[in-house]
């Protein structure tokens, strides 16, 4: 596996972590700087809290240094937008907004949100810097171009992937130093171990830096 891997959580724009990982006191807007000084990476979901267009993603690089990155899931349904709402068109200027710190962007197949392997395989030649990872199908059925979203809680087999990105609720440290060992021992790319429990992850990112820090990963 390249390293580092990169480990950060699930969103950072946790009300509920205000006084346990941010400072009672501190304002909102000066969340990420604060995640920025003690995490490394960060999955910006694509909820309300964290919104994604070119301006407010010009206002996270301003908040971060330039060896901070980040992880961009993409709601599925821009793929089968046309137009000015077309893949090309919505996504081409978030990656330029990002300035060199997206590590990967990441789209999730649904039953009612197939995935367009066309406009998949358009935004991977015209983004070629920036792997694309795909989550909600079988990493064996997906195009060998792709990452793979790993999700070791359901599925302890891993396969060889461009980007992969793990992602675990499970904050104990067997299970943490266990993932990152697999990581490390299947796979040539890069990668990246994402947090997800929305009252814990900064801690368990902490511990899993740690963890991968002692292992060389």
């Amino acid at each position: 596996m390249r390293t580092p891997l990169q480990i950060g959580t699930h969103g950072w724009n946790y009300p509920a972590w205000q006084g346990a990982f941010y400072d009672p006191d501190l304002p909102p807007e000066w969340r990420l700087s604060w995640y920025a000084n003690h995490l490394r990476a960060v999955l910006v979901p694509p909820d309300a809290a964290h919104r994604m267009d070119a301006a407010r993603v010009q206002g996270w690089i301003e908040d971060t240094d330039p060896a901070f990155r980040f992880i961009a899931q993409i709601d599925a349904t821009h793929l089968n937008q046309t137009g000015e709402d077309a893949p090309s068109s919505a996504v081409s200027p978030l990656v330029t907004a990002f300035a060199g710190q997206l590590d990967a962007l990441v789209f999730c197949a649904s039953a009612g949100t197939p995935l367009d392997w066309a406009a998949l395989e358009a935004l991977c030649s015209g983004n070629p810097m920036v792997p694309i990872c795909v989550s909600g199908i079988a990493s064996d059925t997906q195009p060998a171009e792709f990452g793979h979203c790993w999700y070791p809680e359901e599925t302890t087999s891993l396969r060889d992937a461009p980007y992969t990105i793990a992602f675990c609720a499970d904050g104990t440290l067997p299970t943490l130093q266990r993932i990152i060992q697999t990581m490390q021992q299947t796979l040539t790319g890069s990668g990246a171990l994402i947090l997800t429990d929305p009252q814990r992850a900064y801690d368990h990112a902490r511990e899993a830096r740690m963890i991968a820090d002692l292992l060389g990963a």
